[in-house]
């Protein structure tokens, strides 16, 4: 039984790091493949690095296609923030007579209960992964794909074939960013591009390439844009995914105001940790700080 479960753990991994392989390889070859047919054909891209009119055009749309492949890549090999698995954690003690538990006490914040419109001083306790067996930090959840408690978790990317977390997050915001600016750009140079004949059947022939990028572009070139736009607000509001989806059964979250968000700290310092903080944030310091002064301001 135990070889059993050892051989379809191994399957799963091959299986994964095949698919991850596959994703991956795909998105570079269609990255790459719509603009190659237009610098192999007549256009405005094979007019600027062909034929030599505009290398400063060539030499700025390749850069910022090398710029978006980069930023593909990056949100997929970076770690996302994964919580460092204890090889034998100790057993939670069980809740004494009184009802307190033996947490840490940065973990321990007061929440507000919408229900009674009172001050509430309920502690949020740290939740346990019994897959990992850690305690997972504020924000955090365990990916059923990874295999692994993620800290600040946004969601599972299956464009990626990885985790969009608090370590990566920035780099898949640029990269739908850049994407975008390229896909609007593509699309110019093959609507640009287009023959003009005298039958639609002669039209069709010249330009059956030409359709074909476009479809592509707008096919991609639409979630793309909304996943852009989404990816922003959670950005500048300072929440996630999961956090936005799921606030309901987000034991941090579910006992607060709906419109009470107790991590955003205004755009612009949202942005900053964004996108210039390397190390993990400890949310729930935050939180109980946010909390307090909600308490107070109420009383």
């Amino acid at each position: 039984m135990a070889n059993l479960c050892k051989c379809l753990q191994s399957m799963c991994k091959r299986l994964s790091c095949n698919a991850a392989l596959f994703v991956r390889t795909f998105h570079t070859a269609l990255s790459l493949g719509v603009p190659a047919t237009l610098l192999a054909r007549p256009s405005a891209l094979h007019s600027a690095i062909v034929e030599g009119h505009n290398y400063i055009y060539g030499a700025c749309y390749i850069s910022l296609l090398a710029f978006s492949l980069l930023m593909y890549f990056m949100a997929c090999f970076t770690d996302p923030g994964y919580v460092p698995i204890i090889a034998k954690k100790k057993k939670i003690k069980e809740e004494s007579s009184d009802g307190e538990s033996d947490l840490d006490t940065n973990e321990k914040s007061t929440m507000l209960d919408s229900k009674d419109d009172q001050t509430s001083t309920a502690s949020v306790k740290p939740k346990q992964c019994h897959i990992c067996n850690i305690e997972q930090p504020m924000r955090a959840k365990h990916c059923q794909d990874c295999k692994r408690c993620v800290c600040k978790w946004d969601h599972h990317c299956p464009w990626l074939e990885a985790c969009v977390g608090e370590r990566n997050h920035r780099y898949f915001w640029l990269f739908l960013f850049t994407k975008i600016i390229i896909i609007a750009w593509t699309v110019y140079i093959a609507w640009t591009a287009i023959i003009k004949e005298k039958t639609w059947f002669n039209w069709f022939q010249t330009n059956i390439l030409y359709c074909i990028d476009l479809l592509i572009l707008f096919l991609a070139g639409i979630p793309v844009f909304g996943l852009w736009l989404f990816h922003t607000y959670l950005m500048l509001s300072n929440i996630t995914t999961w956090e936005s989806v799921s606030r309901h059964r987000i034991s941090y979250l579910k006992y607060l105001d709906r419109d009470l968000n107790p991590f955003n700290e205004g755009c612009c310092k949202n942005m900053y940790k964004f996108f210039c903080r390397c190390k993990v944030t400890q949310w729930a310091r935050l939180y109980a700080t946010k909390q307090t002064h909600k308490t107070s301001s109420v009383v």
